[in-house]
């Protein structure tokens, strides 16, 4: 067995319109806060959902600062601009609103703009990060990414490759979790992130860093997830569904945070980098691809992966069970249409931006290997 450890994390606050607590959150925080700085995305905004934290907030008397300007997976440049916002405020209260791109942004901005050095500094995590300077609050309106729980985060950079970041100054001291802010969601957004937990939770439980003591939270978002992910696209409006699929998503959120991801998500940011392919549709194409190969190597694993899914308690059972998930979300698993070509798939797989993932897979994956799950995730 694994020697770990556990961290934990922050506050979580759970409950169907636990928002509306927003500011009397703040107001009674430790910390003395003279600014709010309100960070999310354009399709958050549409929906409304920024407006309505915004007035909830008025109710601290503070003045409230709006960073919307965040339009799909994370650059570099909204990163830097969000950064600039919090780092001309004394003593901020910083909030992420939205899915895993907002909160990252919001998470990196918070702890970079107590140094001057641009974002792309603390890729892959070269630079350490300075001690934050502000109380962070982490509000995912998607139930997937588990962003609002991990020490982790993702941006693209200038040069347009998909890198990572870490470290513990990246953790939030407050999490709320209100399952209406998912309700509005479009049915591909749904989808994607609530595979995306997924994914989280399967290689949390299956990779090379993990252990008991992260099982209970990723087989737990497993059964979670299979119990409520097909209610929650069939019937936006069920809160039941949506509240199972968001903690299902923290949990797995929890989960990786604690062990890393593995060669999926090589995969998925392989298939970001060359093709600008979403991140939760992505890396579920990428564990379709590479699920079954793995089970040979860890059959223990993916035994207890293919009960949580509803299977019978046999590791070859396990592919063939999130293929069938896959196929009743109705995501797009063809990439025919992107004419990827599988040797340059294969080669950012194994760039020094995804290099941790694929080691920390519990199968060892060679050069040789990468062209082969390369293929397989092209159906060639």
């Amino acid at each position: 067995m694994n020697s770990f450890s556990f961290p934990g994390v922050g506050n979580i606050y759970f409950g169907v319109d636990r928002v509306d607590n927003l500011a009397e959150d703040i107001l009674t925080l430790d910390y003395s806060c003279d600014a709010i700085v309100l960070i999310s995305d354009t399709g958050v905004a549409k929906a409304g959902l920024v407006a309505r934290v915004k007035s909830i907030l008025n109710r601290t008397g503070l003045e409230t600062i709006e960073f919307t300007d965040i339009r799909g997976e994370p650059l570099a440049v909204e990163v830097e601009a969000a950064a600039a916002i919090v780092r001309d405020c004394e003593r901020p209260c910083v909030i992420g609103l939205g899915g895993g791109s907002a909160i990252d942004v919001a998470k990196i901005a918070a702890v970079i703009a107590a140094d001057d050095c641009p974002v792309e500094d603390y890729a892959l995590s070269v630079r350490p990060f300075p001690s934050p300077r502000n109380f962070r609050i982490m509000i995912p309106t998607t139930a997937g990414t588990g962003s609002e729980v991990t020490r982790s985060a993702v941006f693209t950079t200038h040069d347009n490759r998909k890198v990572w970041t870490w470290g513990y100054e990246l953790a939030p001291e407050l999490v709320i979790l209100d399952p209406r802010l998912t309700v509005s969601l479009p049915v591909q957004v749904t989808v994607a992130s609530g595979l995306d937990a997924f994914v989280h939770a399967i290689e949390a439980c299956t990779c090379r860093q993990r252990n008991p003591f992260i099982d209970s939270f990723g087989l737990q978002a497993i059964r979670l997830g299979k119990q409520h992910l097909i209610k929650a696209i069939n019937n936006p409006e069920d809160l039941t569904a949506r509240s199972g699929m968001q903690i299902a998503a923290t949990l797995a959120g929890i989960a990786f945070a604690n062990t890393g991801t593995a060669a999926a998500h090589s995969i998925g940011h392989a298939l970001a980098t060359l093709a600008g392919i979403p991140h939760g549709r992505a890396v579920a194409i990428g564990l379709d691809a590479i699920m079954a190969w793995n089970a040979q190597a860890l059959p223990g694993a993916f035994e207890a992966v293919a009960e949580a899914l509803g299977c019978k308690k046999r590791a070859q059972d396990a592919a063939p069970a999130f293929r069938t998930l896959i196929e009743e979300t109705g995501l797009k698993r063809s990439l025919a249409d992107n004419n990827i070509d599988p040797k340059m798939l294969a080669d950012a797989m194994m760039s020094e931006e995804n290099r941790a993932m694929l080691d920390n897979n519990t199968r060892p994956v060679s050069s040789k290997d990468a062209l082969v799950l390369a293929r397989n995730t092209l159906g060639l």
